[in-house]
């Protein structure tokens, strides 16, 4: 987010610093020493530097993004630190650009700790953040170097190359998409690292050990399950069963790796087919080839390296530009539409984008996404982490459901931001209407009064709360950091930051007013608190209240000096700040792009409108890079039938053992205990004619019941034959029983 660590650099972690009295410019004092640029003057004149005086360079650089939010509050002629040469102004900017260069020197000593006086607000500005840039910037202007062009906050450029992970939701459906089976591995992997709320930062999603370990059991699970005969679009007959192979291999290749696979893969993973297949079958070695490539980083990572073009940077590839048009609207894989269009190489001019992304954000999918990025956003996955009093599962899962077919619904009918926070129609499932004691459920329209638009939304209101009350600071540090992206310090460490105790007299607003008059929590609280309390007519589950310990809820509050009286007057408030509007086309690119983001108002936006202007922009289809940079991998046409040919003739004819002619026959144990055991068979047709089976297989103790098929023992062999159902396995078909015994 954008303000982090700056807010404590105007003194709102530890105090505003107001006894420090060494903010005047000592001569030699600043980076580079006498020499340094220092200006002088009087409040009344102008400083003596050769840059211009352009107040409106310095608000929008300076002021606007940082001194006016979070400094102000202290440094103004009345102030805890009017002692300081920093005295700020909301209406005078010329002031207030006098006041800031006069202090140049100190810009980027004091806020970071290095001045041998110290900072009241700690050392908690580092190098390689937007606020030093910001402070590095009005430096540079007070000495003379005056581009007020150079690296805009929102620039469009190109982005670095690199290798993307896919998240765990991300994973979860591309292996639903790549082989057509329901799972929820992606639930069930180790938690990825989160980085401003956001758990796909593409730099933060490395594969540890542990991770490593559940793709592998993943994926060998996953090749068990499939029906790999079903995905066969040839027939394993004898003679050319390394040719299907190496086919069905090549295919599914293209698909996980999304971009054509090389002659070399296919070399590789058509010999591991082989070794196994000799021993096992034909469909048990393509099991393992599934497995194998299920761990490839070339299936778990995306590529985003692109190619020289001639510019000293890089392109991508119409196969990179498919899977990020994909997986930025609809969280998976390309699909064969994407595909086709990589094929043809239709992914490299803005127009032919723009219609595959126009496709994308017509089906359902992109509303889904929608919704993911509102969870995202708002950070409402927490409902399932946090412990409220009387929440049970079922209105759990419906406030879910109410935020998520609302934004649904309102990304549907094409509506803006505004129609999703000032909006009174809303999704209340039957469990919800329940809980807020009202009759009617399913669409319904709200009074507008108590209930109606996103913040009144139960989800939210009860991850922002305590375990049995309202919280105004985790309301109102909800506002800040998520919907204003205006992120605060955390407490300093030797603050007792515990709530007010829940047995106090008084309201909620009574208890944390005293709490919050601290000084040394004052400035902060001063930022949050009167946010927070209007919310205060929703308890903790989000249910509207009247009064509390018997005295009328008192809701008003302010934004910034904008003052409200409830929720309805707040929600008024957010949609004409500029902060909130831009704010949430950041999270859409932060989200959508794994990475740092910015962005600046540009009035009420589409809902999915963001997603769209993703697709767009130069960040998406150029990448930075050294030009000697090797180029991807993924160019290209797919292999020809005639290459895949070679491939297989390298390899040879493979004899696939494991079963009769056209039966595969495995067997495996799935429970034992001290005297007995469990098992199950799977029976797999390997032609494409329908055949009566008859297996055989060797069993360690007696066999006492049996379903799904019948038992002779013949020597030393078990011989198992179907039952009248399914003794007659179709073509490709594939049928299973199970065992228990005797040891």
């Amino acid at each position: 987010m954008r303000w982090s660590l700056w807010v404590a650099a105007c003194g709102l972690a530890l105090g505003c610093g107001g006894d420090d009295k060494s903010e005047s410019t000592p001569s030699g004092g600043g980076p580079g020493g006498s020499d340094s640029g220092s200006v002088s003057g009087d409040d009344t004149g102008p400083v003596g530097m050769d840059c211009p005086e352009d107040t409106e360079v310095f608000q929008a650089r300076v002021y606007d993004p940082v001194l006016g939010p979070f400094c102000v509050g202290c440094h103004f002629a009345d102030g805890p630190a009017a002692g300081t040469q920093l005295v700020l102004d909301p209406d005078d900017m010329l002031q207030n650009l006098r006041s800031t260069s006069r202090v140049a020197d100190l810009l980027l000593l004091k806020p970071t700790g290095l001045h041998e006086g110290g900072h009241g607000g700690g050392e908690l500005i580092l190098p390689d953040t937007d606020a030093y840039d910001a402070l590095s910037f009005w430096v540079d202007w007070t000495r003379g170097i005056c581009d007020e062009d150079d690296a805009p906050p929102c620039d469009d450029g190109p982005t670095a190359r690199r290798l993307w992970r896919l998240d765990h939701a991300q994973y979860q459906r591309t292996v639903e998409d790549l082989l057509g089976v329901a799972t929820d591995y992606g639930e069930s992997l180790a938690s990825d690292v989160r980085v401003d709320g956001f758990s796909n930062d593409a730099e933060a999603l490395a594969v540890s050990g542990l991770l490593a370990d559940q793709y592998r059991s993943a994926a060998e699970d996953l090749a068990a399950a499939v029906d790999i005969a079903g995905m066969l679009e040839c027939t394993p007959e004898e003679g050319s069963t390394t040719q299907c192979a190496a086919t069905f291999i090549e295919e599914l290749g293209t698909r996980a790796f999304r971009r054509p696979i090389t002659d070399d893969e296919l070399t590789v993973y058509l010999t591991l087919w082989a070794d196994v297949a000799e021993e096992d079958g034909f469909f048990e070695g393509l099991r393992w080839v599934v497995a194998g490539m299920l761990q490839s980083p070339h299936f778990l990572y995306r590529s985003e390296l692109g190619y020289a073009d001639g510019s000293g940077n890089f392109s991508l590839s119409s196969w990179e530009v498919a899977s990020e048009l994909s997986y930025l609207i609809w969280g998976t894989m390309p699909d064969e539409a994407l595909f086709a269009a990589a094929a043809a190489d239709a992914l490299q001019t803005p127009e032919e984008i723009a219609l595959q992304a126009e496709r994308l954000l017509a089906d359902d999918r992109a509303l889904e996404t929608t919704a993911d990025l509102v969870d995202v956003w708002l950070q409402l996955g927490q409902l399932y982490t946090v412990a409220r009093e009387d929440l049970t599962g079922e209105v759990m899962q419906a406030m879910t459901e109410q935020t998520r077919e609302t934004v649904k619904g309102v990304a549907g009918a094409d509506g803006s931001l505004s129609s999703l926070l000032l909006g009174s129609e809303t999704y209340l499932p039957p469990a919800l209407a329940t809980h807020y004691g009202e009759e009617t459920s399913g669409w319904v329209e709200q009074d507008g009064e108590h209930y109606g638009g996103l913040l009144t939304h139960g989800s939210l209101l009860t991850v922002y709360a305590l375990a049995d009350g309202s919280s105004p600071v985790h309301r109102g540090v909800a506002v800040r950091e998520r919907m204003l992206c205006e992120e605060l310090p955390p407490p300093p460490a030797n603050l007792d930051t515990s709530p007010p105790a829940a047995d106090a007299d008084g309201t909620t607003r009574e208890k944390y007013e005293v709490h919050s008059s601290l000084p040394e929590c004052a400035s902060c609280h001063a930022l949050i608190d009167p946010i927070g309390f209007g919310f205060e007519h929703y308890d903790h589950l989000g249910r509207w209240r009247g009064e509390e310990v018997g005295q009328p809820i008192d809701a008003t509050g302010s934004v910034d000096g904008l003052g409200f009286d409830g929720v309805q007057e707040l929600t008024e408030l957010l949609g004409e700040d500029p902060r909130f509007r831009a704010c949430f086309v950041e999270t859409w690119r932060r989200w959508g792009t794994g990475g740092e983001a910015c962005a600046e108002d540009e009035g009420d936006v589409s809902l999915m409108g963001p997603l769209a202007d993703i697709t767009a922009r130069v960040a998406f289809t150029q990448r930075l890079g050294a030009p000697e940079g090797d180029d991807t991998r993924s160019t290209g046409a797919r292999m020809s039938v005639a290459a895949i040919g070679e491939v297989a003739s390298s390899v040879g004819e493979v004899s696939a053992g494991g079963g009769s002619v056209g039966v595969e026959f495995a067997l495996t144990e799935v429970s034992t205990w001290a005297s007995g055991f469990c098992s199950d068979g799977t029976v797999t047709n390997t032609t494409s004619e329908p055949v009566v089976w008859e297996v055989r297989g060797d069993v360690s103790g007696t066999i006492t019941s049996i379903w799904n098929a019948n038992v002779e023992v013949v020597g030393d062999e078990h011989v198992f034959t179907g039952v009248e159902w399914n003794a007659e396995i179709p073509g490709f078909g594939s049928t299973t029983f199970g065992f228990c015994g005797e040891r």
